[in-house]
């Protein structure tokens, strides 16, 4: 049989007797601690006490006056229960009951961490993240961690269409699947036609293009290709500003092939719907925003995600 703490005599202990020298007044130290007067029989002048005459808490003892001279001695009949730690690391998990581990008992922590395990099979605390984050895996051998959500579109980079006959943005990082471009007021000093070409860390390819665009002007369709992605508006005045999105989506997994669809207004009668594919020779990086004519107004957006 195991036993916590001390292993209990499995054998008959004699009864021990204290002699008290010279005893004097009403207050005497047992040599042993015991649980109440009953655990000692008190004799004084060799006649036995009533318990109820004096008490005991664990080794003081309370008696009436003694006066000297007196002889005074006690027998113990038992002893007091005394409590015993088990030594440090000496209690296995088997000692403890199945659920038996409260969260009372658990350590103070911060509010918002949780725990978890690291690579060694140690519990740990994972750091509180901020307001809208979210807790994401680190793969096996690491705890989780609270990062922001994925997500919604970053912003590139803005460029003006104030001069010249294009325009880059080329802070497209690698491996972007998908893209808005926001053309926003863009207009040149002529009749223009606007168009796009994609381009990797080689420069801009200006070719292998399939795009098509339907220009509808008051009700009349007609049909516009362009050397670029899509043509995106063909405005027929420099005052025509035009406004719209064109959207390029990554076609599948392992090739550098996208597909565009284009809406743009380049004037109150007049509106464009477009869409195009075009197959990379390396990840999409940058993006150039050209018209027919110089541009002297306006500006584009790219995002990506």
């Amino acid at each position: 049989m195991a036993y916590i703490g001390n292993v209990p005599a499995e054998k008959y202990i004699a009864l021990t007797q204290q002699t008290f020298s010279s005893p004097t007044g009403t207050s005497f130290t047992l040599s042993q601690a015991v649980t109440n007067s009953v655990d000692i029989d008190l004799y004084i002048d060799n006649v036995k006490q009533d318990p109820a005459s004096y008490s005991v808490s664990g080794t003081s003892l309370t008696t009436s006056t003694i006066a000297s001279p007196s002889t005074m001695y006690c027998i113990y009949n038992g002893k007091a229960m005394q409590t015993v730690n088990p030594p440090d690391g000496s209690v296995g998990t088997a000692k403890v009951a199945d659920d038996a581990i409260t969260l009372a008992k658990l350590a103070p922590g911060t509010d918002g961490n949780i725990i978890s395990f690291d690579a060694s099979g140690n519990p740990v605390a994972v750091a509180t993240g901020s307001d809208g984050q979210v807790l994401t895996s680190a793969g096996a051998g690491a705890p989780p961690a609270f990062e922001t959500a994925a997500g919604g579109y970053t912003e590139a980079g803005t460029a003006t269409t104030t001069s010249g006959s294009s325009s880059t943005i080329d802070s497209i990082p690698a491996g972007v699947k998908d893209i808005l471009v926001v053309i926003d007021g863009v207009s040149s000093n002529a009749a223009q036609q606007l168009y796009m070409y994609l381009g990797d860390s080689g420069g801009f390819e200006t070719s292998g293009y399939t795009s098509t665009a339907h220009q509808i002007v008051t009700g009349t369709a007609t049909v516009r290709t362009s050397t670029g992605l899509i043509s995106l508006s063909d405005s027929t005045t420099a005052a025509d500003l035009t406004y719209g999105v064109v959207h390029l989506t990554r076609a599948r997994a392992g090739v550098h092939a996208w597909v565009s669809s284009s809406v743009t207004k380049c004037s109150t009668a007049s509106t464009s719907f477009g869409a195009g594919s075009k197959t990379l020779s390396g990840e999409l990086t940058q993006l150039q925003l050209l018209t027919t004519s110089t541009f002297d107004l306006g500006s584009w957006n790219v995002y990506y995600q």
